[in-house]
Formats: structure tokens, sequence, C-alpha cells
């Protein structure tokens, strides 16, 4: 009798690991398709702010220059005020871009962001200037720069 309490027991316990076996698995596989739904959800924000800002830039083409076509900002005045403002907010943007990148692992390896930033650096000394008014305002992408002092986009 005792042994076959013992085999049921043992029965039990294996029937146990094996669900158990089973829930892991299945968990595995649902943090890894929340992992790629946050990560296109991370992208897609960044996406968006990033639209947002070029929005601005082509209501009004001549601002183009600032970000893309090597202008320093303007000496002073509204112009220069605007300008600013945008070059801060596509800051925002991109040094959100850079932070979501690293830390969602399903969209790491994407160089979109990383490349992005280097392309501003070597086409907007406005950009720039701004940025390195204040690196700590934008950590991500000040580190970014500073680990890829010689790579333009």
């Amino acid at each position: 009798m005792g042994d076959l309490f013992g085999v049921i027991a043992s029965v039990g316990v294996v029937a146990s690991l094996l669900v158990s076996a089973w829930q892991t698995r299945e968990l595995t596989r649902q943090t890894t398709i929340n992992n790629g739904i946050a990560g296109a959800t991370a992208r897609y924000n960044g996406l968006e702010r990033l639209h947002y800002v070029e929005t601005f830039i082509a209501a009004e083409p001549e601002l183009h220059a600032y970000f893309y076509g090597g202008v320093e900002l303007p000496a002073d005045g509204i112009e220069r005020w605007r300008v600013v403002n945008l070059l801060r907010m596509l800051a925002d943007t991109v040094d959100y871009g850079l932070m979501v990148n690293e830390l969602n692992p399903e969209i790491r390896s994407s160089d979109g962001w990383r490349d992005y930033a280097l392309l501003l650096r070597a086409s907007s000394p406005a950009f720039v200037h701004v940025v390195n008014e204040h690196p700590e305002w934008w950590v991500e992408l000040s580190a970014h720069w500073a680990a890829n002092p010689g790579a333009d986009g």
C-alpha cells in the first residue's frame, strides 16, 4: 500500500513539473510577444515625435537649412528663437529615440536613431550648438556623439 502511494505521489510530482515547464514556456512566449509590441509602440511614438517636429519645418521650408543644410543659427531675433525651440524639440525626439532603442531588446539592433543622430551632427551646426549648450538635457544623444567622435551619418 505504501508503494502505491509512493507511485501516485511520484506521478503527481512529475505531472506538476510538466505543467510548470509548459507554463514557463508559455510565459516566455508571451514575454517575447509583449516585448515586440512594446518595441513597435516605442518606435511608433518616436516617429510620431519626429514627424511632429518635421511638420513645422515643412510649413516653413526656409527652416530646412538649419536642420539639414549646414546653416548656423540666426544671429538674433524671432527667427533664432523659433529655430532654437525647434532644435530643442528635435533633440528631445532624438534623445528619446536613442533611449528607447537601447532599452528594448526587440529594437536594439536597429541603427535608425543612431544614424540619424550622426547625420544631424554632420548636417546641422545649429543642432550641434543647441545640444552642446546643455548636454545634460540630452544624455543619450550626447553620449552617442561622444562614443562616435569621427562618425557622421
